[in-house]
């Protein structure tokens, strides 16, 4: 016979026995845990014990978890989707057969919200989803749980509503700022959400700058200043020295709204209120910039072919490459004809072969010539005028301080008051060919200094002087009388000159 005290089969304890403590347990403890009643409208607090493939399950501290559908919870760039063990806040929707329905906002499930749930919204800051159905004077229409509201247009966006017609026919969340008339006149805001997240997206672009971060936007607007780009919840601007390293002066010819770009945060300038914040962004320094390696691409004293692409009263500005211009003075345009301006050589998109002068990389210059080293007239100067010589020249110009003669093409020399005889000064005009002496000549800073009847003057001085000098020697009977010494005199000046 089995003993009973000995055998252990009649110890063992059945499945249902264990399942039936487990649930009395659960019971005895749910006796004695205060639950959380909610109602619709209240904003509440759980914790994410369950994802499902449509619905999350939240612990609010009720009899059983509330649900929030997964798409609500979709993360914003950046963000990660929250996980099991998550806290997250949002508004009751509805309690209805004991389900609790959670979501971020209110939406409409058909029919007209009451009264007493637009005051909730009111009271409580709770996001109402809400369409925009029109456009009128000062603002839009806005269908929000089945009732009509007013959104003034300065409250649907942060950025500037160029086209309010944009908005129309779009879903948004808004917050209720008024309510008047027993709910027959509601005003609704975007801007108290909108600007939520505002700082932290402006504290992001500002240490996107430090490190130059590459971003990508799409252009919101165009101005004769620059570029507006929509940066997702914020609007930079792109001066118009920031687009290109190139001259950039026809925008609206080269972007267009929509078209998507890539840039880089300058600065960042926060002001009160956020929306305010002054973002300035830059689209030439996503790429290097060209003058960083310019001394590896020209060298002083080589010709490079440039395109003209602006005239000055002063000269012409050639490009080299994208981002690099080099001026042609207007000296530098001939040799042999005095340009008034620029437009007499080359024109604006013309293509020309021009030749380094100099580069001032810290300044960022090019000097450039377009003028043909070997045509260039004072090659041979020293051989054709060198100083000491005489020629023939034109009068071309009358200054202050003497005139200016054309010796040939491209040498000009310079006639000084001081250097005219006293009896030729009146004779000089303008147009006249006159016989000059070549007193000096300055190759280096190419100028030529003449003179005009000088040397005659001098020639006569010293023949009286010579002859006075004779005169003063000879005995005192071979001296002449006035008369014949004044015949004397003339003889020997023209001995001298002859």
């Amino acid at each position: 016979m089995f003993d009973a005290r000995e055998d252990t089969f009649f110890n063992e304890q059945s499945d249902e026995d264990e399942a039936s403590e487990k649930l009395q347990s659960m019971i005895e403890a749910g006796a004695n845990t205060k639950l959380t009643e909610v109602a619709p409208g209240e904003q509440t607090t759980g914790t994410i014990t369950k994802i499902g493939s449509q619905y999350a399950f939240v612990d609010i501290g009720g009899k059983t978890d509330a649900v929030i559908a997964l798409q609500e919870l979709a993360p914003a760039e950046g963000e990660k989707m929250p996980a099991v063990g998550d806290s997250i806040t949002a508004y009751v929707t509805s309690v209805s057969g004991g389900e609790t329905v959670l979501s971020l906002r209110y939406a409409s499930k058909g029919g007209s919200a009451t009264t007493q749930q637009l005051l909730d919204a009111l009271n409580n800051r709770v996001p109402l989803q809400g369409k925009v159905t029109g456009v009128n004077k000062g603002g839009f229409n806005v269908k929000v749980l089945g009732a009509r509201a007013f959104c003034p247009i300065s409250q649907i966006d942060l950025k500037f509503t160029d086209d309010p017609n944009a908005y129309v026919g779009k879903n948004f969340d808004f917050i209720v700022t008024r309510i008047t008339e027993g709910g027959r006149n509601i005003v609704v805001s975007r801007i108290p959400l909108l600007e939520g997240g505002l700082e932290k997206k402006i504290d992001a672009l500002a240490k996107a700058g430090e490190v130059r971060l590459v971003l990508r936007g799409k252009i919101s607007k165009v101005a004769d200043f620059g570029l507006f780009v929509d940066l997702g919840d914020c609007e930079g601007l792109v001066h118009i020295s920031e687009v290109s390293w190139e001259r950039a002066e026809d925008l609206a010819g080269s972007y267009t709204v929509g078209q998507e770009i890539e840039c880089v945060v300058l600065s960042v300038e926060k002001k009160s209120p956020l929306r305010n914040s002054k973002i300035s962004l830059s689209i030439k320094q996503t790429i290097d910039n060209p003058w960083n390696t310019i001394s590896e691409k020209f060298s002083v004293g080589q010709s490079y072919p440039g395109r003209v692409t602006r005239l000055a009263p002063f000269g012409a500005f050639v490009e080299l490459v994208p981002g690099v211009e080099g001026l042609v003075h207007i000296s530098e345009m001939s040799w042999t004809r005095r340009i008034q301006h620029p437009s007499e050589v080359v024109a604006e998109g013309q293509t020309v072969q021009a030749q380094v002068l100099a580069i001032d990389e810290k300044k960022r210059t090019i000097s450039l010539t377009l003028k043909d080293v070997s045509t260039d007239p004072w090659r041979d100067i020293d051989y054709r005028f060198p100083a000491g010589s005489d020629a023939t020249g034109t009068v071309v110009r009358k200054a202050k301080f003497g005139y200016f003669v054309d010796l040939a093409e491209g040498l000009t020399g310079l006639l000084p008051l001081a250097n005219i005889a006293a009896d030729k000064k009146t004779s000089i005009s303008v147009g006249q060919q006159i016989a000059v002496h070549v007193q000096s000549l300055d190759i280096e800073n190419r100028r030529i200094s003449l003179s005009f009847g000088l040397q005659d003057a001098i020639q006569e001085s010293k023949v009286v002087k010579e002859f006075l000098t004779q005169q003063a020697a000879a005995p005192a009977k071979e001296k002449t009388s006035s008369t014949e010494f004044g015949a004397a005199l003339l003889e020997a000046l023209k001995k001298k000159t002859s």
